[in-house]
């Protein structure tokens, strides 16, 4: 037998654990020089896919379109989540009405947040009912209810009622019931 080879058996035989250790640390040096060669290879296809996917973009002939639309429909989204009612936050929500009594100048005499339905099958959302009275003059109270129409927040309207509230015709009120859209 070789002398040098002879020497590497006894000194295997002396030290075990670290000749296992040696060869074990070869095998995944080498499956980690695999890997990595995988990796660049699939890099280099993912960025090929990346490039066709740009060029077909740009030779669509409503590309553009669609990315302004796109662009369009992620900020009404983002809108939407920032102007969601929190049911537990009572104040801010009636301070919401009140902003508007304050620009339209009409009175808000009831204000009542009822509960939500038990029912809401939405996973993201919850409908946040009020009922509210607004009084004051024709031009008062449609400006309030065009308020909540075109506000921040979305607003169905479930129920509403007219009434006179003076003898000359003067003064209505309007008797509103309404879901906010809320986080869930």
């Amino acid at each position: 037998m070789n002398p040098l080879l002879a020497q590497f058996s006894a000194l295997i035989r002396r030290y075990p654990y670290c000749a296992a250790c040696t060869v074990f640390t070869l095998l995944l040096a080498g499956s980690a020089w695999f890997l990595i060669g995988q990796n660049e290879e699939l890099e280099v296809i993912r960025v090929d896919r990346a490039r066709e996917g740009e060029a077909m973009l740009t030779l669509l002939v409503g590309g553009s379109t669609q990315r302004q639309e796109l662009a369009a429909a992620r900020e009404a989204a983002r809108r939407i989540e920032d102007n969601l009612v929190i049911e537990s936050n009572l104040a801010e929500n009636a301070f919401y009405f009140y902003k508007f009594e304050e620009q339209t100048k009409a009175r808000l005499p009831e204000l009542h947040p009822l509960t939500s339905p038990a029912s809401d099958t939405s996973v993201l959302y919850r409908r946040v009912p009020y009922t509210l009275r607004i009084a004051g003059t024709y031009e008062q109270v449609w400006s309030f209810l065009y308020a909540i129409e075109t506000g921040p927040r979305l607003a169905n309207i479930t129920a509403f009622g007219f009434s006179r509230r003076d003898a000359d015709g003067t003064g209505i009120t309007l008797d509103l019931s309404l879901e906010l859209l809320g986080k869930k």
